[in-house]
């Protein structure tokens, strides 16, 4: 095999699926067609180039190891998603067009959401709820459950006894481990987590926290009290201001095209792709006001900043691929200024009082996700251990709500599920961050985000792409590897203190 030939068109078909993408979220195309697209590119994700990458990276040693196991990753990933194109364009265009119906009015799926979000009476909210509920088990669990056997099956056939195994192979991860130690997050914050939530719960919403449902969370965090703080039209110049600060000019970012029109279908949240790293970079955002709002804004953000710094004379494999929890990492660090009282105060004129209780309520969600994503991993790895996927819907339930203490929905059993383990790379990230934000308060103070050094820190990290894994950053910075303690520290902490 031609290496550097491979290496350019897997390049080139990386970014032909990322406009795809790019075009079909931000409401652009109803269709999302990546089945053209892999059948242009066929000769890449032929089932013998599976051993030809795992030889390559058992015989090889150093830089060039690393290297393999990043294209063999790749190949993966990608053959499995081949076997299914033509589904997931399906899905996609099914979910693009699919509405429900709200006191006689027919509402896209997508949108429904935002409508959930911002519904103040709870029986409404409950019946929207049920309603995408409804959608999710007659309309899509049918095709979900054929793309999950599909790419169990494959994974099987690649000589791998499930999907799970054959991921913790690809991503060089311990999962029991993981899974260990995210059970240790859930114990040692079991407490904190019932106080607090459920005290904010029950002061904002009325309701205890036993009675809760996953539709009451999705109002919960909306927090209608503190949009006038985080003004719809004030989004992007925020965001412009904060990079200012840390000598980030993002409009001479000429790499970085933000989209902010408002389309019918685009996608609620904000998100990135990655067309060509660095040249071409999407940062797509469709403004509505609301804490929220600004929070994907700056995760988003971060992304973008991250892949439009990466160096362009690096290697296709640090600029497109690697562990994504890198990238997570640095995302999941702008997004933490939402709790960062300074921040807050300096950029949002909150007066100190009203900015001690946001980071008390920012940091409280955070807890939750955090618990969230501890059940997520728990529960994947039982959907995923090469046994029949039907009928664990009742076990996605019971892990859920046995982890957030609030009622789950069993329908999204397989709709709550990315691929590849990308749960793993959330959780991984958000300890990353917790030690990258520790060395940064250490080196450049409270208010990091108004020194230059700062920024010149972190462009310098964002310009090695993701040829460095986490492990390896951290070690880079003095820190022996991951180390949970780091942020169940900085969940304790945040949460305890701000009370």
């Amino acid at each position: 095999m031609d290496i550097e030939k491979y290496k350019k068109d897997s390049e080139n078909f990386l970014s032909r699926i990322e406009k795809e993408y790019y075009l079909h979220f931000s409401g652009q195309k109803d269709s999302l067609n990546l089945s053209d697209i892999y059948n242009e590119y066929d000769s890449l994700f032929l089932i013998e180039n599976f051993n030809f990458f795992k030889d390559l990276k058992d015989k090889s040693l150093g830089e060039d190891k690393k290297r393999a196991s990043y294209l063999l990753k790749f190949y993966t990933e990608c053959y499995l998603e081949r076997q299914v194109k033509d589904l997931v364009d399906k899905m996609a265009e099914e979910e693009a067009k699919a509405v429900i119906e709200i006191e006689g009015e027919k509402v896209p799926f997508r949108y429904s959401e935002v409508l959930l979000s911002n519904e103040p009476n709870r029986k409404k909210r409950d019946f929207i709820e049920y309603k995408r509920n409804q959608k999710v088990a007659q309309s899509f669990n049918i095709n979900l459950i054929k793309y999950w056997k599909t790419v169990h099956k494959h994974a099987c056939d690649l000589g791998f006894s499930s999907y799970r195994e054959l991921f913790s192979f690809l991503k060089d991860e311990d999962f029991n481990r993981l899974e260990s130690e995210m059970e240790k997050l859930l114990s040692k914050t079991r407490d904190l987590y019932e106080k607090n939530f459920g005290h904010l719960l029950k002061k904002e919403l009325g309701i205890g926290l036993e009675e809760s449902k996953r539709s009451d969370f999705s109002f919960f965090k909306r927090a209608k009290k503190y949009d006038i703080f985080f003004k719809k039209g004030c989004l992007i110049d925020l965001f412009r201001e904060t990079l200012s600060g840390m000598g980030i000019d993002l409009d001479k970012q000429s790499n970085i095209y933000l989209d902010v029109e408002e389309r019918k279908n685009k996608s609620p949240r904000a998100f990135c792709c990655t067309v060509c790293i660095p040249q071409e970079i999407y940062l797509v955002v469709m403004p509505t006001g609301g804490q929220d709002d600004y929070e994907a804004m700056f995760h988003e953000g971060g992304h973008a900043q991250h892949f439009a710094s990466t160096k362009s004379s690096l290697e296709f494999e640090y600029r497109f691929l690697g562990d994504n929890a890198v990238t997570e990492g640095y995302a999941f660090c702008l997004e933490h200024l939402m709790q960062n009282k300074s921040w807050l105060v300096d950029m949002l004129r909150m007066d100190p009082a009203a900015a001690d209780e946001f980071v008390y309520f920012s940091n409280t969600i955070k807890l939750w996700f955090c618990r969230r994503y501890a059940a997520k991993l728990k529960y994947e790895l039982k959907l995923q251990d090469g046994t029949d996927i039907e009928g664990k819907d009742g076990l996605y339930s019971e892990i859920l709500t046995s982890s957030n203490l609030m009622e789950w929905p069993s329908e999204n059993y397989l709709k709550d599920v990315d691929e590849a383990f990308y749960c793993t790379n959330y959780i991984r990230a958000w300890i990353f961050e917790a030690q990258l934000n520790d060395y940064m308060l250490n080196n450049f103070g409270y208010s990091w985000y108004k020194k230059k050094k700062a920024g010149d820190f972190l462009r310098e990290l964002w310009s090695y792409g993701q040829k460095y894994n986490v492990q390896e950053i951290l070690s880079q910075l003095g820190y022996k590897g991951l180390n949970i303690n780091y942020l169940i520290d900085q969940l304790v902490n945040g949460v305890a203190g701000g009370k």
